[in-house]
C-alpha cells in the first residue's frame, strides 16, 4: 500500500490504535492499514496532487490566519480539503475530509458525524473543534470558488 495516495473516497484518517507504526484509514466502503505516520502520508499526498504540505499550509496561514490546526487543501480542482482534530503531530490527531461530512451533532464529549453515503462516526473531539475546523474549512472552500471563479 506505498502507493496509496488520498482521494475523495476517504472519510478520515489516524495513527492506528493498535500499531502506532500504521495509520487507519477509513474509506466510504472499507478500512485499509498501511504503514505509515500521519503527516508523512498527507505530506505524500499533498506532492501526488502537485504541491508541498508546507506551501499549502503556508497558503492558509497567509490567506485566513489559521495557524492552529491548519486545514489542508489537497486539491484545489477537485475541492479536497482536510482538517486535523489536534496539532497534526498528535498520535491523536484525526484528519477529516470536509468534503464528506453530511452534518455532525453533539454527544457527550464526542462529536458524532454523519457522512455522505451513510456512514456514521464517533470522533473524540469536542464539537466546538469540530465547528471550528468545518467553519474553517467552509471559509477556504468559498474564497477558492470564487478565485476559481476569476480565472
Amino acid at each position: 500500500m506505498d502507493s496509496y495516495i488520498l482521494n475523495d473516497n476517504v472519510l478520515c484518517f489516524t495513527q492506528d490504535v493498535d500499531n502506532d507504526k500504521n495509520i487507519l484509514i477509513i474509506e466510504k466502503n472499507r478500512r485499509v492499514i498501511i504503514e505509515c505516520n500521519c503527516l508523512k502520508f498527507l505530506k505524500k499526498s499533498c506532492k501526488f496532487y502537485g504541491h508541498s504540505y508546507n506551501l499549502q499550509r503556508q497558503f492558509i496561514i497567509e490567506n485566513f490566519n489559521y495557524y492552529i490546526k491548519t486545514p489542508i487543501v489537497l486539491s484545489k480542482s477537485n475541492m479536497i480539503i482536510f482538517f486535523p482534530t489536534t496539532s497534526p503531530n498528535s498520535k491523536e490527531c484525526i484528519w477529516i475530509s470536509y468534503n464528506n461530512i453530511d452534518r455532525y451533532i453533539k454527544e457527550n464529549e464526542y462529536t458524532k458525524i454523519y457522512f455522505k453515503g451513510g456512514k456514521v462516526l464517533k470522533i473524540s473531539a469536542s464539537y466546538t473543534t469540530i465547528d471550528s475546523q468545518i467553519t474553517k474549512c467552509i471559509k477556504i472552500e468559498k474564497y477558492l470558488n470564487l478565485k476559481l471563479k476569476i480565472l
